[in-house]
């Protein structure tokens, strides 16, 4: 004897979700640049989405967030995106984006030269970077000085008074250009000699007073005071209207 069963409700099928829009990419194709995808509004709400980024059409192996930053071994390649939409219930899309331009190379700041630096390396001069001309300008440069290679704190400006703290040491600077759209490039100068104690200035030095009568044939003579600390050598010279 055969039985059959009761009938099932009519076979449907599964619902596609929509909208599923195709995704668009933001940022410059760029080494070093982050590119952003821009998935659209998927429905009906909510949609889990998935991302795969690609270069010439290959997968980036663990590229699978909504940025990616632009290595160098990307160089020359298209990038695109594709996004998937998964929903309980529903079947998966996947759409894929346009493909970027060929990823290119920064251009790098030049001419960038090496800074020196000016000044006497004693405790209370002033050193003085000469960081040169940068290009193409309009150029933004930033300093910082270092002692004995050591970055000293809050030493960024293009001049730096020698306190105590840095006898014995040497002194370098770097100069880091930027400008929007190039790599920043980083130069350092050489360093200084090693910083000496200061000079310490005579004390007393008096101003120099002349006896004598000024008519020719008269003797002058100075009288320079007493200069210290003491021994000391004084030398003179003698000047006539200035």
């Amino acid at each position: 004897m055969k039985k059959t069963s009761a009938s099932t409700a009519a076979v449907t099928a599964v619902p596609v979700l929509s909208p599923a829009p195709v995704p668009s990419i933001t940022g410059s194709a760029k080494v070093g640049s982050v590119l952003t995808a821009v998935p659209g509004t998927w429905g009906p709400a909510p949609v889990v989405l998935k991302y795969q980024w690609r270069a010439d059409g290959v997968v980036v192996l663990g590229a699978n967030s909504a940025t990616l930053t632009l290595s160098s071994a990307r160089l020359g390649k298209t990038m695109s995106v594709s996004v998937t939409g998964s929903k309980t219930g529903y079947t998966s899309v996947k759409k894929t984006s346009a493909s970027t331009a060929a990823v290119t190379a920064v251009p790098v700041l030049s001419p960038a030269p090496v800074p020196t630096v000016t000044g006497s390396a004693k405790v209370g001069s002033t050193l003085t970077v000469v960081s040169g001309a940068w290009g193409p300008a309009p150029v933004v440069l930033s300093y910082q000085w270092r002692a004995d290679g050591v970055a000293i704190l809050g030493a960024t400006k293009p001049t730096l008074t020698l306190s105590s703290a840095r006898l014995g040491k040497t002194l370098t600077v770097s100069v880091t250009g930027s400008k929007t759209g190039f790599t920043s490039v980083k130069k350092t100068s050489a360093a200084t000699a090693a910083v000496t104690a200061a000079v310490p200035a005579l004390s007393p030095a008096p101003v120099p007073s002349i006896t004598g009568s000024a008519k020719v044939g008269s003797v002058l003579t100075a009288v320079p005071g007493t200069w210290g600390p003491a021994p000391g050598g004084l030398k003179d010279q003698w000047g006539a209207d200035g």
